[in-house]
């Protein structure tokens, strides 16, 4: 296989997140570990460039965690793995003190790198991955460059930092800002930006030649082809229950619908339960069922319902610069999906939405009940939207079109 003028062979891919073993992932899931979005991720996106590549990632990784005592675990263990033959993954150790846990990690994550320049690298041409703007994973991508001069380092940027790990107090507010100062400077060293949203590149002064908008992607092996025997009539939401992502107006909006056929199911966890476990116990249509157990009984759930719901709201400032990673989760479904008109969302997907024009609980109560008042049209709609996605924004397309950038960029 030949790559330019250069052959594949003589290529080396490195993976730098916070990628976890399934194993592992499911044990820090247990013990308050929540990022499951960003290792469905992560897992999509290297597995499809090996299978685009035909080759096969080293990773290095740092756990994104709440630290202790809200996660359970003080000490965080390394944890290396393997996913086949001749590859090397580690999850580094630290501990997760208050405040410090994030810079403990991202020493660790240096260390490893350096590590793994010593036993692994061999002189190829190495092109280096980075998943998400957090400076403990974007630090172990510098210090490649700085060992390894002639490495590409491109960076996955999903959110920005500033809209990650919100409502921790005043000195976590002063302890972001000074991390985006050092997040800024490191960005200047990375060759290469995949985009979840277009506006990020304007904000972030990223010029137009060294980025490239890959907003998700979908592994079509998720989808069980077997329908729901029975669609009860229901509204879905799945994910965050935090009330800065409209929790509180998807309550009150279906409050007002009067229909006592029409129930509202809710799973996943957050700062909002309380509130839902009260209106639970005004109005028994809404049904609270928590974290399930699998993610794989949450898109069977997902089956079972009439209508999915993305509650990320315009008013959001985040809501310009990420793309919801439940849209392609809903849309592969088959089922019809409703979402705010957000700036994040490009204008290609809306025809495959049901949109709520007005941010307001009386807005989406009207557009909900406009849903099952012709579910035929909708159902077209929800189709259609599942064929889009299984097509253009499969694991393989989107990972060919990572890697065609990739390309270009090297010249």
């Amino acid at each position: 296989m030949l790559k330019g003028n250069r052959i594949m062979s003589q290529v080396r891919l490195l993976w730098i997140g916070c990628l976890e073993s399934e194993q592992e992932f499911e044990k820090k899931s247990k013990k308050g570990y929540k990022l499951a979005s960003a290792q469905v991720s992560q897992y999509n996106i290297l597995t499809g460039l090996e299978e685009v590549t035909g080759l096969s990632f080293d990773s290095i990784n740092g756990s994104v965690l709440p630290p202790y005592p809200i996660y359970k675990d003080l000490d965080v263990s390394e944890v290396n793995w393997s996913r086949g033959e001749d590859n090397f993954n580690i999850s580094v150790g630290y501990k997760n003190r208050k405040f410090i846990n994030r810079i403990l990690c991202q020493n660790e994550m240096i260390k490893a790198t350096r590590r793994w320049v010593k036993e692994r690298y061999k002189g190829e041409d190495l092109i280096v991955f980075v998943y998400s703007m957090r400076s403990s994973a974007m630090a172990a991508g510098c210090e490649i460059k700085k060992l390894i001069p002639n490495a590409k380092i491109y960076l996955i940027i999903t959110d920005l930092p500033q809209y990650m790990d919100l409502g921790q107090g005043k000195v976590k507010s002063l302890l972001k800002k000074i991390d985006f100062v050092q997040i800024k400077k490191m960005q200047k060293k990375y060759d290469g930006f995949i985009l979840y949203a277009e506006k990020m590149a304007e904000y972030l002064n990223i010029s137009n030649s060294k980025w490239t908008l890959m907003e998700g992607l979908y592994d079509s092996k998720e989808l069980n082809s077997n329908q729901a025997n029975l669609k009860k009539k229901s509204i879905m939401y799945s994910g965050s229950l935090d009330l800065k992502y409209g929790i509180e107006m998807l309550l009150n909006a279906f409050m007002e619908i009067d229909d006592n056929t029409l129930e509202l199911w809710l799973t996943g966890g957050g700062n909002a339960e309380t509130y839902i476990k009260q209106c639970a116990l005004k109005d028994n249509r809404i049904k609270f069922f928590g974290f399930l157990p699998s993610r794989e009984e949450v898109l069977e759930k997902q089956k079972e319902a009439s209508l999915l719901i993305n509650m990320r709201l315009p008013s959001e400032a985040a809501s310009s610069y990420c793309f919801p990673s439940k849209l392609f989760e809903y849309m592969a479904t088959g089922t019809p999906v409703l979402s705010f008109k957000l700036d994040g969302i490009p204008q290609t997907y809306h025809q495959y939405l049901v949109i709520v024009k007005e941010e307001s609980a009386k807005s989406l109560a009207k557009t909900i009940k406009s849903c099952f008042d012709d579910s035929l049209t909708l159902q077209t709609k929800a189709l259609q939207a599942k064929e889009f996605i299984l097509k253009e924004k499969n694991k393989k397309a989107q990972c060919e079109h990572i890697w065609s950038f990739v390309n270009k960029n090297e010249g």
